[in-house]
């Protein structure tokens, strides 16, 4: 990967730069001259945060669908803390995907197919901020498997995450749903804080 790209990457701080790098570097239509207009927000309660994990987190966005036919939920976290809160996270699926059970279920809350939520998270202090992409897929009988990948300011080995990313560029076709999450889940090939060994 050039240095130019890496720093480019590197630059990832916030929701407007990372709206920005997905538009002009991977091809999202995102299209608005206010950032704030390509989301809906939500309280950490909309999504079954108790008063012990909502203090963890800043923010709660939900990207507009951008496609018709799109079949990806994509949020937008900014946490507190240092490391990916994956207990917090896990509470923010079990509201985003189908109850079991009918009576369970918000009437008023989207839901997604659980493989088809992808989570992008802002961490850590300011002069230190780190982006993680996330992405749960099903795991037979067992909890859902996260998956991750993630860089902070101080990253210096990115050639791994330019292929992540480059397989999170916006579909040729929206029209083709089975194609577009294939493509999209192909990114996460990590379990969350696996580490990935580079040799020779």
């Amino acid at each position: 990967m050039r240095s130019r790209d890496l720093d480019r990457i590197k630059s990832i701080a916030d929701f407007p730069t990372l709206v920005e790098y997905l538009r002009e570097d991977l091809g999202w239509e995102l299209e608005a001259e206010d950032v704030e207009d390509l989301v809906f927000e939500y309280e950490p309660e909309e999504l079954g945060l108790d008063e012990a994990h909502k203090v963890k987190i800043n923010e709660i966005k939900q990207l507009r669908p951008l496609a018709t036919n799109q079949p990806w939920g994509i949020f937008y976290l900014g946490f507190e803390p240092k490391r990916l809160p994956v207990v917090v996270l896990r509470r923010i699926l079990r509201s985003l995907v189908p109850k079991k059970r009918a009576s369970a279920a918000n009437p008023q809350q989207a839901v997604w197919n659980l493989n088809d939520l992808l989570f992008i998270s802002a961490l850590g202090e300011r002069g230190n901020r780190g982006i993680s992409f996330a992405h749960f897929k099903e795991n037979g009988q067992g909890p859902p498997q996260l998956q991750t990948f993630s860089w902070d300011e101080r990253e210096t080995h990115l050639y791994y995450l330019g292929l992540n990313l480059e397989r999170l560029r916006w579909p040729e076709d929206t029209n083709n749903v089975e194609a577009w999450r294939e493509q999209w889940s192909s990114a996460f090939t990590t379990t969350h804080r696996q580490v990935t060994v580079v040799c020779c």
